[in-house]
């Protein structure tokens, strides 16, 4: 380690101290580590729209990683455990049925320094799942007794939640649900001061909302009444950008310490970059990428051989270093990769053109003669639209005619929730930690015009996925079952599944510790601002100096 000359006189000044106070090589070493943290804020630039940061209403990735640092939840996924565990929740036990919940709060505090009790966790709760306008958050609430009397007005609350004292919350179920904790990790059962009226309401989170400029930043301090370890950072400055290739810019400026999205065009730049390459956040996230076929209306309906044809007929793995820039994975169905359930040996959809033109054939539509052209319709991108048109060129070379459709996003989520799109883009992001966010929340019946936009109907598949979660007893059977319900599903191949999403962040020299998780979240009060020491390299982290 390099020592500057002031650090070797306060070394040894602390070191003399140490040895007259006893026990004291531990605090000498913390003044040390202390001093080389940055104070100033860690700069984040964050490429997307931000609309909201209130749990109820959070849309986007971009907004879901700006909101953590204001909320938390009653517990959260330990992706290395791969298990949930408490956050803001000291311990929880399920009744002999499975059917109820009773969880026990930590001693915590919100950032306006009231008490977190159970009493505001269920006053958050009822607020989010009245204010929320996403059918995919009302659902995450359905699990729960009394939530379709609420939803449909008969009763003045969800009677299933329950304070039954300040530190005690009751959940009763309306059936068992492997799945439910899981479905507690995510932001519209994040807890916040309901009592409130300011917006964004005051959170758990390590941080408080300092001041922000409407549409480009977002500063933030420390949260003095945070209930775990103090957070490493002083603070966090927000900047939002539009263009990735501008906030590249910055970052190459040195202006910021983090941005969450690179332009395509320059990962592999990155990659080769010996000052970036190993600041590139290289994992693949729980995201996944697909074209979906109304399974209600014609060419589709009841011709699986056609569904199959068209997974055949796209080279995945072309479009990917053409067009993705290697930011995507081939994916072979329905879980993604590093999801426990995730199934290695899922037989799935190679490129196989031959094979794509015998399956059309025996489809009824030979090198493509009466099938009408196909409109594939997606939400206005420039990304989606070359996606699109790659997907178009091999559909064509099976004698294959399709149409472009792009649309606004507001208007796609219509057509897509009213089932009136034939071919459509499918960008899912895990709502929870578990593979049945995406088997049961997409292909279950009862999820059709939620989240279920092919239509898909399937009786057996939705037996399976219901013994999946009625399955509480073992995990390894539960899983067992959503591997047998995802090779179902992609038998019949409602979606043309495409590939899985990967991390395109990068990090500044001086920060530690900044890790992303499936879901795209950062634990920040974990991630680190070194000084730049003499020799404008970062300082060490916690593992070297302690």
């Amino acid at each position: 380690m390099y020592l500057s000359y002031r650090k070797v006189v306060i070394f040894a000044v602390l070191i003399g101290l140490a040895l007259t106070a006893g026990g004291g090589i531990y605090w000498y070493q913390q003044v040390i580590y202390t001093a080389s943290l940055d104070t100033r804020p860690l700069n984040v630039g964050i490429v997307g729209e931000i609309n909201s940061l209130q749990p109820a209403h959070l849309g986007s990735p971009e907004e879901r990683l700006i909101a953590s640092t204001l909320y938390e939840g009653l517990v959260y996924y330990d992706e290395e455990a791969g298990s949930i565990k408490p956050r803001l929740a000291r311990s929880w036990k399920y009744s002999a049925d499975n059917k109820t919940l009773t969880i026990e709060l930590k001693k915590a505090k919100f950032s306006n320094g009231q008490p977190v009790t159970a009493e505001k966790v269920k006053m958050a709760w009822e607020k989010s799942f009245s204010t929320t306008k996403e059918w995919a958050n009302i659902s995450l609430f359905l699990p729960i007794e009394g939530s379709q009397a609420r939803l449909e007005g008969r009763t003045p609350d969800i009677t299933g939640v329950e304070a039954v004292d300040s530190d005690t919350l009751r959940i009763r179920l309306e059936k068992p649900n492997s799945a439910f904790l899981h479905m507690l990790t995510n932001p519209i059962f994040w807890v916040y001061d309901g009592d409130e009226s300011i917006d964004p309401s005051p959170g758990t989170g390590p941080f408080v909302l300092q001041a922000s400029t409407e549409g480009h930043t977002i500063a933030m301090t420390k949260n003095e009444y945070y209930h775990s370890s103090p957070s490493r950072l002083s603070a966090l400055q927000f900047t939002l950008y539009e263009d990735p290739y501008q906030a590249f810019g910055d970052f190459q400026l040195n202006k910021l310490d983090f941005i969450n999205q690179v332009p395509l065009a320059e990962i592999n730049n990155i990659k080769e970059n010996p000052e970036y390459k190993d600041k590139l956040i290289d994992r693949y996230l729980w995201i996944t990428y697909s074209f979906g076929f109304n399974m209600n209306r014609e060419p589709f309906a009841g011709n699986y051989l056609l569904r199959r044809a068209l997974n055949y007929a796209v080279d995945r793995d072309s479009i990917i270093e053409t067009v993705l820039a290697d930011s995507y994975r081939t994916a072979k169905g329905v879980i993604p990769m590093g999801l426990p359930g995730y199934n290695k040996q899922l037989r799935g959809y190679t490129y196989d053109p031959e094979k794509a033109k015998e399956l059309l054939a025996e489809a009824g539509y030979p090198e493509g003669e009466g099938l009408k052209p196909l409109v594939l319709a997606y939400n206005r991108d420039e990304g989606h639209r070359a996606v699109a048109e790659a997907v178009a060129a091999q559909f064509n070379k099976l004698g294959i005619d399709v149409q472009l459709q792009d649309m606004e996003w507001d208007y796609y989520k219509k057509q897509l929730n009213e089932l009136n799109l034939l071919v459509f883009r499918v960008g899912w992001h895990a709502d929870y930690p578990d593979a049945d966010s995406f088997l049961y929340e997409m292909y279950h019946s009862s999820k059709v015009r939620i989240s279920n936009f092919s239509g898909y109907n399937n009786p057996q598949v939705d037996k399976v996925l219901d013994a999946a979660r009625a399955e509480t007893k073992s995990n390894e059977e539960r899983l067992k079952l959503l591997q047998r319900a995802e090779e179902i599903i992609v038998d019949d191949a409602p979606m043309l599944w495409l590939f899985q999403k990967k991390a395109t962040a990068l990090t500044g020299k001086h920060v530690r510790h900044l890790q992303m998780d499936g879901m795209g979240l950062i634990d920040w009060h974990k991630v680190e601002l070194l000084k730049p020491s003499a020799d404008g390299e970062g300082g060490n982290s916690t593992e070297e100096q302690v």
